[in-house]
């Protein structure tokens, strides 16, 4: 679809960091108007930048539901009962397509809080910010083709769109969501133990990121699998040989599974809190 000459009216409830990236991509580098997208947050202060660009700051969320054809719910999943209890009365009889951003909140309880409506589920991580985000989406069986094609259009201006399954929608989180968080762990730690042993040049920061993007590249472009990789740094009695044996010492890896499971598992009460 030719996504910058739609017509639809985009309306973000909530615009915290998540919805700010997706607006900045959708005109940045999608081209959409900033005449097509309304903003309402109960903070003002963050509709404020948009809304001098030339979008619509509008103060009520029933006042953006009359004005956008496509609602995205930007809001944290706590506050998903209230929001959707303002939204009921003014949705009867109009056909809006809504996208829910949150994690553990499903199309169902949305879709059946406002009468049956199409509902898309993303879940986009913070890497969007920059434009290198991974989007995971589906949709419930309300949302027609070419709704779904307007969704991933939104998110693919801000980095890869991925569909899947709705039953896999709470396990991705922690593969794509909340894992961007396990990477600023393990780059902090690099960090601080470079820092431990007087390598305190201002510069290591860059240094550790620029590593960590080289070597997922590598690992991207290859067609060896990690641990055939893995392999490859540790030459036999070497240097990295003795760090990787600390590491698996120390379960590296079974503390990042232990750590995805605990965060499926939250998104799933997330979802039984919401049904």
């Amino acid at each position: 679809m030719n996504f910058n000459k739609s017509n639809k009216k985009i309306g973000f409830i909530g615009v915290g960091n998540m919805a700010s990236a997706i607006i900045r991509g959708i005109t940045s580098v999608g081209g959409y108007s900033w005449d097509n997208i309304y903003l309402y947050d109960v903070e003002s202060t963050k509709t404020a930048e948009f809304a001098s660009l030339g979008s619509h700051a509008v103060d009520s969320v029933r006042t953006l539901c009359e004005a956008s054809d496509c609602i995205v719910l930007a809001v944290k999943p706590q506050n998903f009962p209230e929001v959707l209890a303002e939204l009921a009365p003014c949705v009867k009889g109009r056909k809006i397509l809504f996208i829910s951003i949150a994690a553990g909140i499903t199309t169902e309880t949305v879709s059946n809080a406002l009468g049956g409506v199409g509902v898309v589920r993303a879940l986009p991580n913070t890497p969007m910010l920059i434009g290198k985000g991974v989007t995971a989406i589906c949709s419930n069986s309300a949302v027609s083709e070419e709704d779904m094609s307007f969704a991933r259009a939104i998110f693919a201006t801000a980095g890869d769109v991925v569909s899947i399954d709705e039953s896999q929608m709470n396990p991705i989180i922690s593969v794509t969501s909340s894992s961007p968080a396990y990477v600023f762990k393990f780059i902090k730690a690099v960090c601080d133990g470079a820092r431990a042993q007087g390598l305190d040049d201002e510069s290591i920061k860059q240094s550790v990121c620029s590593m960590v993007a080289g070597a997922a590249m590598m690992l991207a472009q290859s067609d060896r699998s990690p641990e055939e990789l893995v392999s490859m740094v540790c030459s036999k009695g070497g240097t990295t040989e003795r760090a990787v044996a600390e590491l698996d010492r120390y379960s590296f890896e079974e503390a990042i599974v232990s750590a995805m499971k605990k965060c499926t598992e939250r998104a799933d009460e997330l979802s039984g809190i919401s049904k």
